[in-house]
């Protein structure tokens, strides 16, 4: 292949061979000299439209042949099937000539052919439901368990990982794969020094499968430790976790605070990465991550990677997040349960970030998609002490997460609607557009909702809704009740 006679070129000039395509590839486009990404003889393979002006599709299959037309290059064995048996025979083909492919290959991909009904499926918050990823068995290799370290991650879980003898698995070589807690540990009874199979799950993540073979004077089963490695708290248990409670005083809890709190989902802070926390916590620059907002440019510049060009910007970019968007700042203060969808969810039906501190379980569980367990967790987390002495002290360095565009005043009373189903806007959004021209939203069904907006798949909600006489409206309906009471619904 291509990779293998790039890799034997630096290998015959004394250079070091890259140990996949992927990064390989990753790496080269990122060079800021063309010439070096030149000398790699990358190729590109388009597979979608995402906007085109002047054409309109109704198929997936119609998109392909146009940037076939266009001169592009595809990806080879594109087909259309027609039924499960026809995605079946054509993954199992596909799985069979694995080995003999010019390329690694870890499954298929089926999509929705058809355009509109993409549209109607919808997505989630981080994935299309028109796509779906079929993968191949992972491949394995066998290796060898040189030590078990601990890993102590940001909600302060310690978690037993494996530093293995370096092995090639599909194109990648694995030297460590996490073993997740005491009671997996003990199930496998996996211990040092044991020859094991491992794979990576999905082809991506490593994991030890099972003890091979181990030697005749076997080393005794690996305890976890009684106190944090990072901090030397004495630790506890919950269920089959280990957890440290030292939370912000715990250095690898702080790192792993400080990397989720400036991530791309939360305040997407640029040069705020693994490395740059490592440093800020190793040297003491950082106690907090409201300590984050104190660091000036002349702070970073006495320590081994930034300049003082670096260090501006770096500063520069902490300080320009003291704006945040109220979804964006919810994930970056890391509460349990909080993703996307439920952060984007609470800041449009509470608009501001004392009112969430203050909400009730009950008043939680208004919005839709929040249910008593989750309610319960982000309560208790927003109440505990550490939690929300670390919140007011980010907000006391002018921290001011900025909520959606409050709902206009004295509307008309639209009545009470209910959503249910797979919508092709958000849930959220219909939501606010149906309170923004006097709508009230509730979660459940009874004779006092006017209105059920039900999308596919609507499920006991609809039924009830049509046992009880409620209006129900689909979703082209509920966009023109909406305009006739002179809001609009933001479409895709």
């Amino acid at each position: 292949s291509d990779f293998q006679d790039f890799n034997t070129g630096r290998v015959k000039s004394g250079e070091d061979p890259y140990a996949s395509p992927r990064n390989t590839a990753a790496g080269s486009v990122r060079q800021l000299d063309p010439r070096v990404t030149a000398s790699t003889k990358l190729d590109v393979l388009v597979y979608d439209v995402l906007a085109v002006e002047g054409e309109t599709f109704r198929s997936d299959t119609e998109g392909v042949e146009a940037i076939r037309q266009w001169g592009f290059k595809l990806p080879e064995r594109i087909e259309v099937a027609g039924s499960v048996e026809e995605i079946l025979e054509y993954h199992a083909a596909f799985a069979a000539q694995r080995d003999q492919l010019d390329y690694e290959i870890d499954g298929i991909v089926i999509k929705l052919d058809d355009l509109s009904m993409r549209s109607a499926v919808g997505a989630t918050s981080h994935h299309p439901r028109w796509a779906l990823a079929v993968k191949f068995e992972p491949r394995q290799e066998i290796t060898r368990i040189d030590r078990i370290d601990i890993n102590v991650g940001r909600t302060g879980v310690l978690t037993p990982v494996a530093i293995l003898r370096p092995v090639v698995v599909g194109g990648v070589t694995v030297s460590r794969a996490s073993l997740h807690n005491r009671e997996e540990l003990k199930r496998k009874d996996l211990r040092e020094g044991d020859t094991v199979r491992i794979q990576r799950a999905g082809d991506v993540i490593p994991q030890v499968v099972e003890v091979v073979t181990h030697e005749e004077q076997r080393q005794p089963p690996f305890e976890m430790p009684e106190q944090c490695p990072a901090c030397a708290t004495p630790v506890y248990e919950e269920g089959p976790r280990t957890k440290c409670p030292n939370r912000f005083a715990c250095p690898a809890q702080l790192q792993g605070w400080i990397e989720h709190f400036g991530a791309r989902s939360a305040l997407d802070i640029e040069g705020l990465g693994e490395e740059t926390a490592a440093l800020f916590v190793r040297e003491g620059l950082v106690g907090s991550l409201a300590e984050l907002f104190d660091l000036k440019p002349e702070d970073l510049v006495r320590h081994e990677g930034f300049a003082e060009k670096s260090a501006h910007a770096l500063v520069e970019a902490i300080q320009s997040k003291k704006t945040p968007d109220l979804a964006r700042f919810l994930i970056a203060l890391g509460i349990p349960e909080v993703g996307v969808t439920v952060a984007r969810d609470l800041a449009l039906h509470f608009g501001g970030i004392e009112a969430i501190r203050l909400a009730t379980v009950e008043q939680l569980e208004a919005v839709d998609g929040i249910g008593p367990k989750m309610s319960e967790t982000i309560t208790t987390f927003l109440a505990e002490a550490r939690n929300s002495a670390a919140i007011d002290a980010i907000l006391e360095r002018g921290v001011e997460p900025v909520g959606p565009e409050p709902l206009p005043d004295e509307l008309p009373d639209a009545g009470a609607a209910v959503f249910t189903g797979a919508l092709p806007v958000p849930r959220a959004a219909a939501e606010v557009a149906w309170r923004r021209v006097g709508g009230r939203t509730v979660s459940s069904v009874s004779k006092k909702t006017d209105y059920v907006v039900a999308g596919d798949n609507a499920g006991s909600k609809l039924e009830k809704a049509e046992r009880l006489g409620v209006t129900v409206l689909d979703f082209d309906a509920f966009v023109e009740k909406v305009r006739a009471l002179g809001g609009e619904v933001d479409l895709p």
